[in-house]
């Protein structure tokens, strides 16, 4: 995959697998995980509390003014005022549950709509990775306080469901002993991770020039000839950027 074009093209129109959300996803580079974004529950909280006060000012007003009204009808003389404060007092307290009831409807509402959102940036997310190699730098403090700089490939790997994911290997290691300077150390760190981000865009914009040139001869594919056509034409238009990159100068520190 890193140094040839065929195993590149075997990606092509392939989806990222849906485990990449979770338990495939520590094998992407920490910069590219997806971070899900915290989903406030407290808005929820606050409704069914708001929810639960006025049921029990619900209870206890339409109790006091049933109370109220029937009094003053009963004994009292009361007129048509009192009959209407008794009236909405026992419909008050007849229906005071109903508070709590609307609130944890419109929370579990706010909730859905949250997850909703959630779901559809994590399809947006899954729909923008791209399966090309990456490569990262990360290090390591040992039990003898050595250091150990490891060089990890973020490979791209088909599955049985016909879609991708990644897998993670230490391509190569250093180990600095505890004596080492930190100047030392922190130079070859920089070193490498610099060779990695060059080496990691190298691998994008060959998948990129494959990928355009795939997706732009698709369009008009209607049968599998057509798309096998659409593979050759990704495959050239890969050879002839890899060709051009081999007639740039090297890269002069």
């Amino acid at each position: 995959m890193v140094d040839g074009s065929q195993a590149m093209i075997e990606f092509l129109g392939i989806p990222a697998d849906p485990r990449l959300l979770n338990e495939d996803l520590f094998n992407l580079p920490e910069a590219e995980q997806r971070r899900e974004p915290e989903i406030a529950t407290d808005k929820h909280d606050r409704l069914v509390a708001a929810g639960s006060l006025l049921t029990g000012i619900s209870l206890i007003g339409g109790v006091a003014m049933a109370a109220y009204g029937g009094w003053q009808v009963l004994f009292n003389g009361g007129g048509a005022f009192d009959v209407v404060v008794a009236v909405i007092g026992i419909l008050l307290a007849a229906t005071h549950w109903g508070w709590v009831h609307v609130a944890e409807y419109v929370g579990l509402t706010i909730d859905e709509h949250q997850r909703r959102a959630n779901d559809e940036r994590a399809r947006a997310w899954l729909a923008a990775i791209q399966p090309y190699p990456r490569f990262s730098i990360s290090t390591s403090v040992l039990d003898d306080a050595s250091t150990r700089v490891q060089r990890v490939i973020h490979q791209p790997v088909l599955t049985e469901q016909h879609t991708f994911t990644f897998v993670r290997k230490t391509e190569a290691e250093k180990t600095y002993s505890a004596h080492a300077s930190a100047a030392e150390i922190a130079t070859t760190v920089e070193t490498m991770r610099r060779q990695a981000r060059i080496d990691t865009d190298r691998l994008a914009g060959l998948w990129q020039a494959a990928a355009t040139t795939y997706t732009a001869t698709l369009d008009s594919a209607h049968d599998e000839q057509q798309r096998l056509a659409a593979q050759r034409a990704a495959a050239t238009a890969l050879s002839e950027h890899i060709n051009a990159s081999l007639l740039e100068p090297p890269l002069v520190e």
